[in-house]
C-alpha cells in the first residue's frame, strides 16, 4: 500500500483558519449604504495636452556659390497658315410686311352720299412700280330752304415709274371731274317778284362742273457720291375747263441742280452745298370775255452751309413776270438754325420772298363757287420775315413755336359778286368775285405732335392772325383764329379711334348797304364755331374692315363761304377690302 504525503499540508491548514476568522469579523460588521441619484449622461473629459511647439532649423555654415553660364540660339521654325476666306456678317432683320395689290374701300352715308374708292399698285421691285387710283364721292341731298346743293367729285390717277442705279424716270396722268350747284340763293326768298323764273328754274341752271386734265413727266438723279451734280428735271402741262366756257392751259418747266461743295477755304464751314432752281410756269387763259396769255421766270441759286451745330443758307430769287408789261424782282432768301440744347431745343430764323401767279385752278380749289371770268393777277410776297424754335419734349413728343410777318401785294379776297355774271333774270348773289389788297400779316403758331408707336398719334396745332389792309375794311372770309386737334388710337391693330376738331372765330362778308346800295358794308357770318368728327373701323382679318364715320357731331352747319352752309350731323359708313 503506497502513501502519499504532500509536503503543502501545514501550508493549507493555516490558510484554512485565516480565512474562517476573516469570514466571522465580516459578518459582525454592519455594511452602510449611501443612495446615489444620477441625473445626467456620464460624460467622460481629457485634460488638454500642451505640446512644444517650435520648428527645428539647421545651422549651415558652409556657403556655396552658384553662377550660371547659358547662351541663347533662337531659330524660327516655319509656320505656314492660309485664312480661308471669311463670309461677309449678314443682319437677320424683321420680316417684311406683306402687301396687297389692290384694295377697295365702298360706303354709304346719310344725305344720298355715295363713295367709293379703288387703289391698284405693283409689289416690291427694284426696277419698277405703277399704280392706278379710282375715286367718286358725291351727295344728291338737300339742305333746309335752299337750292339744290348736290355735288360729285371724281379722280382718276395712274403713275409709273422707272428705276435705274443712277436715276428714276417716272410719269403720272391726273384726270378729275368736280361739279357743285350755286346752292348759295333761298328761292322762297324770291317768289313773290320772281316767281315764274324761280319756278322754271332748274338745277342745271346753277350748276358749274370743271374738268381737269394734267400729264407730267420727272427725271431724277440719286447719286449716292454726294459730289456728284444733283438734278430733278419735271416738265407738267394741265388743262382744265368749266360749264361756263371759261378754259385756262398751263406749261411749267421746273428744274433743280446741286451738289456738295469742297472744304470750306478758310475753315469755317464743316459741309456745304451749291443749289440752283429754274422754273418757267405758261398760263393761257380764255373766257366769253377775254383771252390772256402771261408767263413766270423765276431763277435761285442757294448756298447752304454748317458747321457743329449751326446751319445757314443764303441766296437770292431772281422773279420776272411776263405780262402787257414786264417787271423783274429780286427777293432775300436767308435763314439760320441754331442747335441750343441737343436734339431737345433749336432756334431759327429765316428772310423769304417770293411771286406767286393767281390762276383758275388755285381759286376753283380753293371756292368752287367763284367765277372763272376773273382777272388772275400776279401776287408779290415781298418779305417774310420768320422765327421761332422747335424741338422734342420727350422721346414721344415734339413741338414746332413760331411768328411769321409779312408783306404781300394783291392778296386775294372773295367777295359775293352782285353783279350777276350769269345773266340770271333775278339777283341770285349767289357767286363770288375776288378783290385784290396789298396787306401786312402776322402770324403766330404753335404746334404740338405725340406719337406713342403706332399705338397713340395725337396733334394740335393754334394759329393767330392779323391782317392790316390798305382799301378793304375786313379780310373776308378770313378767319383771324384757327384752333385743330387730331386723334388716332389704335387697338391692337384691331380697332382704330379718330376724332378730328376744328375750330374758327368768326368771319365777315362784304354785303351791299340796306342804307346805301351804291355803297358796302360787313356783316358777320356767325361767331365762334366747333366742328367735331369721329371715325372708328374694326379690322375683321387683315383684308377685310368695316368703318362708320360720325362728321359734325355738333349738328351746326359751317358757313365757309357766305350763303353756303355744309351739311350738318351726316354719317358714312362702308368697307374696306385688300386683295
Amino acid at each position: 500500500m503506497f502513501t502519499y504525503k504532500s509536503p503543502f499540508k501545514p501550508a493549507l491548514l493555516l490558510l484554512g483558519l485565516i480565512l474562517f476568522f476573516s469570514v466571522q469579523d465580516l459578518a459582525a460588521q454592519q455594511l452602510d449604504f449611501d443612495e446615489i441619484n444620477v441625473i445626467a449622461p456620464y460624460e467622460p473629459t481629457i485634460s488638454d495636452a500642451f505640446k512644444i511647439n517650435f520648428t527645428p532649423q539647421i545651422v549651415d555654415t558652409i556657403e556655396v556659390d552658384i553662377a550660371f553660364d547659358y547662351r541663347i540660339s533662337p531659330t524660327m521654325i516655319p509656320v505656314k497658315f492660309d485664312p480661308k476666306p471669311l463670309s461677309p456678317a449678314r443682319m437677320r432683320g424683321e420680316p417684311l410686311a406683306k402687301l396687297y395689290k389692290g384694295q377697295v374701300k365702298a360706303g354709304i352715308g346719310s344725305y344720298t352720299t355715295p363713295y367709293l374708292e379703288a387703289f391698284y399698285n405693283t409689289l416690291r421691285s427694284n426696277e419698277y412700280a405703277y399704280g392706278v387710283q379710282l375715286k367718286h364721292l358725291s351727295s344728291t341731298g338737300k339742305l333746309e330752304d335752299y337750292a339744290h346743293s348736290g355735288y360729285a367729285d371724281n379722280l382718276f390717277n395712274i403713275y409709273g415709274k422707272r428705276f435705274w442705279d443712277n436715276h428714276t424716270l417716272a410719269a403720272n396722268l391726273d384726270l378729275q371731274s368736280n361739279m357743285v350747284h350755286y346752292y348759295g340763293f333761298k328761292p322762297e326768298d324770291y317768289h313773290d317778284d320772281y316767281e315764274d323764273f324761280i319756278n322754271d328754274l332748274s338745277k342745271k341752271d346753277y350748276r358749274q362742273r370743271f374738268l381737269y386734265a394734267s400729264p407730267s413727266v420727272n427725271l431724277s438723279s440719286n447719286y449716292l457720291d454726294s459730289t456728284k451734280l444733283q438734278h430733278d428735271i419735271e416738265l407738267q402741262y394741265y388743262y382744265l375747263s368749266d360749264r361756263y366756257d371759261a378754259t385756262e392751259q398751263s406749261l411749267g418747266f421746273n428744274t433743280k441742280v446741286g451738289r456738295s461743295l469742297g472744304e470750306d477755304p478758310m475753315g469755317f464751314a464743316e459741309r456745304q452745298h451749291f443749289e440752283m432752281d429754274f422754273s418757267i410756269d405758261y398760263f393761257h387763259n380764255q373766257d366769253l370775255l377775254d383771252t390772256t396769255n402771261k408767263a413766270l421766270f423765276q431763277l435761285t441759286p442757294t448756298l447752304s452751309s454748317s458747321y457743329q451745330d449751326f446751319d445757314f443758307y443764303v441766296g437770292i430769287n431772281t422773279a420776272l413776270q411776263a405780262d402787257e408789261i414786264s417787271y423783274m424782282r429780286f427777293y432775300p432768301k436767308a435763314g439760320a438754325q441754331v442747335n441750343l440744347i441737343d436734339e431737345v431745343l433749336y432756334a431759327y430764323a429765316t428772310l423769304s420772298g417770293e411771286m406767286k401767279k393767281h390762276s383758275m385752278q388755285s381759286f376753283s380749289r380753293r371756292n368752287p363757287f367763284a367765277n372763272t371770268s376773273l382777272q388772275y393777277a400776279f401776287m408779290s410776297k415781298k418779305s417774310e420775315l420768320k422765327g421761332g424754335f422747335k424741338g422734342s419734349i420727350s422721346s414721344y413728343a415734339s413741338y414746332n413755336i413760331s411768328v411769321t410777318n409779312s408783306t404781300i401785294d394783291n392778296y386775294p379776297f372773295f367777295v359775293t359778286d352782285f353783279s350777276n355774271p350769269l345773266n340770271f333774270d333775278a339777283p341770285l348773289n349767289n357767286t363770288f368775285d375776288v378783290v385784290y389788297d396789298d396787306i401786312r400779316l402776322f402770324n403766330f403758331n404753335a404746334e404740338v405732335f405725340s406719337n406713342i408707336g403706332e399705338r397713340l398719334k395725337v396733334r394740335f396745332a393754334a394759329d393767330y392772325y392779323e391782317f392790316t389792309m390798305d382799301e378793304q375794311d375786313q379780310p373776308w372770309h378770313e378767319p383771324t383764329v384757327k384752333l385743330t386737334l387730331n386723334f388716332l388710337y389704335n387697338m391692337q391693330d384691331k380697332i382704330l379711334l379718330t376724332a378730328d376738331t376744328y375750330a374758327r372765330n368768326s368771319v365777315y362778308a362784304r354785303v351791299i348797304d340796306e342804307n346805301n346800295p351804291f355803297a358796302f358794308t360787313s356783316e358777320e357770318i356767325h361767331g365762334f364755331h366747333v366742328d367735331v368728327n369721329f371715325g372708328i373701323e374694326y379690322r375683321y382679318t387683315k383684308i377685310l374692315s368695316v368703318f362708320l364715320n360720325l362728321n359734325n357731331v355738333q349738328n351746326q352747319p359751317l358757313e365757309r363761304w357766305y350763303n353756303y352752309p355744309s351739311q350738318k350731323f351726316n354719317i358714312l359708313g362702308g368697307v374696306t377690302y385688300a386683295f
